[in-house]
């Protein structure tokens, strides 16, 4: 588990390095709030050619060393391992469905994975930073060996996951409902899950005492 120090270096790292961002003009479909595929005119789901632009996106996250500024939201995404070592860039992936996917080794730079469903997936080894989980549901999955500072778990549900071996620091559980799931050699200095519900959860070899867990904190 690597940890990371209490310094502005992470900050300095995102403004320098991420300065990537998904478009934020709307789908012109009537009705439609959703932001545009990669600054077209509709969202994915409105897009003309969208199975086309899924198998596009599948062929980048499979080969391609880096992926970034699109919002492909509500996709599903069924058995994918990403390459190796890929870095995603303010990419946006809310409300989409991850079954059966491997993350290894990948670099998460300012993506939403916000209100997500992940199934049996596997994060090994990643990069996070600036990453938003909030309002996903984690299922029969790990994240492991992995640094994810500074990003948003707010009101996640997990069950019968393993969190273990990696660098929360100052990232956010707050109200979040954590079932069997073990965060044991964790980095949580200044990791909240203030309101959080935690049934059967390990923190073996962590740092609880450093994070915060009530309201007072």
């Amino acid at each position: 588990m690597s940890v990371s120090n209490d310094s502005s270096i992470d900050i300095m790292y995102f403004l320098l390095e991420d300065l990537f961002m998904f478009s934020l003009l709307r789908c012109k479909e009537p009705g439609c709030t959703a932001y545009t595929f990669s600054g077209g005119d509709y969202c994915y789901h409105h897009s003309p050619d969208k199975e086309k632009i899924k198998e596009g996106i599948i062929e980048k996250l499979r080969n391609a060393e880096s992926f970034a500024d699109v919002s492909i939201a509500a996709a599903d995404f069924r058995n994918l391992t990403l390459r190796k070592g890929i870095k995603l860039s303010g990419v946006n992936f809310s409300f989409c469905v991850f079954d059966g996917c491997v993350f290894e080794d990948t670099v998460l730079l300012s993506v939403f994975f916000d209100f997500c469903l992940f199934t049996r997936c596997a994060f090994k080894g990643i990069d996070g930073r600036y990453t938003v989980f909030s309002g996903s549901t984690f299922a029969n999955s790990s994240i492991n060996d992995s640094m994810v500072i500074h990003s948003n778990f707010m009101g996640i549900e997990a069950e019968n996951c393993d969190f273990s071996g990696n660098d929360f620091y100052y990232s956010n559980f707050s109200l979040s409902r954590l079932i069997s799931t073990s965060l044991d050699d964790c980095n949580l200095k200044r990791t909240s899950f203030r309101a959080a519900i935690t049934k059967g959860v390990t923190f073996r070899y962590s740092n609880p005492e450093d994070a915060y867990f009530r309201k007072e904190d």
